[in-house]
């Protein structure tokens, strides 16, 4: 891959409350720190694990919210000042996401950042980094500026979103237009989208060309753009900013989206059926209450 580790840089979102898994999950202990693998390490430690096996850690750069900053600091201790973005309060992904894009950018620090949550079990990493090395690749190209990563749907999921394609994008591998962006179906339509062979599952990882998400940002979100101004003063507006997530500000507003297409193992573990799903395969024995789990065990 050309001028990765000059001009790529990943952010990892600390975000996600994790509502659906409480009481396991709370404000002060969110599911990215919990850990449920056999390894021990937490959710949001894995993820910079996986992704430093493509972008060196000195280009890695984390958003959390501030309440969390000792838990960042746990499972990375050496990280940089720079590299850490505190948030004084949650403001969803757009805000998050653009605020690290506009930090780079006033620094001319990237120019591709690849986006990617903390809350994925992934077990097939080869695979997954291989996708991702193909979206850094086409924007390094400045063949696209947006980049979402879908996935083969497994079964008719009635709570993920969906990627409807348009055909491939000549001369790639595994890129595709994207025709349009589907809420969460019932079963029905998930049945139909599942069977279609046009419809993805949305993983929520992205890839962007910083100077044409910024540009988007400005068009579509110009309030976020306009806090963003001076990103010395973003820490002091940032309780101005819209709670609003990246797709509905920005993803579903944009042309020319390209989707790189997956057929990996994934789970978002965003209820007690997919981490328990997990936490079996993982080995992991744990104490459930009321059909909840309340513990994993050591």
């Amino acid at each position: 891959m050309r001028n990765t580790k000059e001009r790529v840089f990943a952010i990892v979102l600390v975000g996600g409350k994790g509502k659906r898994l409480r009481p396991l999950s709370t404000d002060a202990m969110p599911k990215a720190f919990l850990s449920i693998t056999r390894d021990r390490r937490t959710m949001f430690a894995n993820t910079l694990k996986r992704i430093e096996r493509l972008i060196p850690a000195s280009q890695v750069m984390v958003v959390a919210n501030k309440a969390h900053a000792r838990l960042v600091r746990k499972d990375t201790p050496g990280i940089k000042k720079d590299r850490l973005v505190l948030e004084p309060v949650s403001r969803n992904t757009a805000p998050a996401i653009a605020l690290a894009a506009r930090i780079l950018q006033e620094n001319n620090e990237a120019d591709v950042i690849a986006v990617l949550p903390t809350d994925h079990y992934i077990p097939d990493e080869a695979k997954q980094l291989a996708c991702l090395k193909e979206g850094i690749e086409i924007a390094l190209r400045g063949d696209a500026g947006f980049i979402v990563f879908g996935l083969e749907p497994k079964y008719p999921a009635t709570g993920f979103g969906y990627i409807k394609l348009k055909g491939k994008v000549p001369g790639t591998r595994n890129a595709f237009r994207v025709d349009r962006f589907v809420e969460k179906p019932d079963l029905g339509m998930a049945k139909k989208y599942a069977s279609s062979g046009s419809y993805l599952w949305n993983s929520g990882i992205f890839v962007f060309r910083v100077d044409r998400l910024m540009a988007a940002v400005k068009r579509h979100a110009p309030r976020i753009y306009r806090l963003l101004k001076d990103p010395g003063r973003a820490s002091k507006d940032y309780t101005k900013m819209p709670n609003i997530s990246i797709d509905y500000a920005i993803m579903e507003r944009v042309k020319g989206i390209c989707c790189i297409r997956g057929s990996y193992r994934w789970n978002d573990v965003g209820s007690f059926e997919s981490l328990k799903k997990v936490l079996i395969v993982e080995g992991r024995r744990f104490v459930e209450k009321d059909e909840k789990i309340v513990k994993i065990l050591p």
